[in-house]
């Protein structure tokens, strides 16, 4: 069983790329929230239900955990509107996951570089493990590396994209009365 999985052209939500978020009051980890489609992402789903039912069996010894331990679940039960029809994948990392360029060549070392946001399209590689200690039983998931794919419609409604930015300006020259004097 390969240890990677990966996952293109899903929809991402809550991209904590670069600093743990504080949720509240306590910190949070690095990671997102990947949005699978059942029909589109089918493939990938089926070797996420897989390798789930692989560690059951290795480290639960075929114990099923409850839908609430595991990293893959119906949109539905997390309880967001935006997440319905969808399969939801909360992926974490303990420290900043790779960012990739859009050329697949290079890294994003910089948030403010990023291109990803909340509801554009991404790829993804992440890797499940199962979780047996003091905090309790979890089969979670590890959000190795990611990678912007194409723009989608915001789910926070806070980003603006260059282009759109940029409409309407133009060079500036000396005999432009629309622009206050310094």
């Amino acid at each position: 069983m390969s240890d990677f999985i990966m996952i293109n052209n899903v929809r991402v939500s809550f991209p904590h790329l670069f600093k743990k978020p504080i949720i509240n009051g306590e910190e949070g980890k690095c990671g997102a929230t990947l949005m699978l489609d059942p029909e589109a992402h089918s493939k990938s789903i089926a070797v996420i239900n897989k390798q789930i039912e692989a560690l059951f069996k290795e480290k639960f010894k075929g114990r099923k955990l409850p839908a609430e331990k595991l990293c893959l679940r119906d949109g539905e039960d997390k309880g967001r509107t935006e997440y319905e029809g969808f399969q939801i994948l909360s992926a974490n990392s303990k420290g900043k996951p790779l960012v990739i360029s859009t050329n697949g060549k290079d890294t994003v070392n910089d948030e403010d570089d990023c291109p990803i946001y909340a509801g554009c399209y991404v790829n993804a590689k992440v890797r499940l493990w199962a979780q047996d200690n003091s905090y309790g039983k979890r089969v979670n998931c590890e959000l190795v590396a990611i990678q912007f794919a194409a723009d989608g419609e915001t789910l926070d409604g806070t980003h603006v994209s260059v282009d759109e930015a940029m409409d309407g300006f133009g060079g500036v020259t000396e005999d432009d009365d629309d622009f206050l004097a310094a």
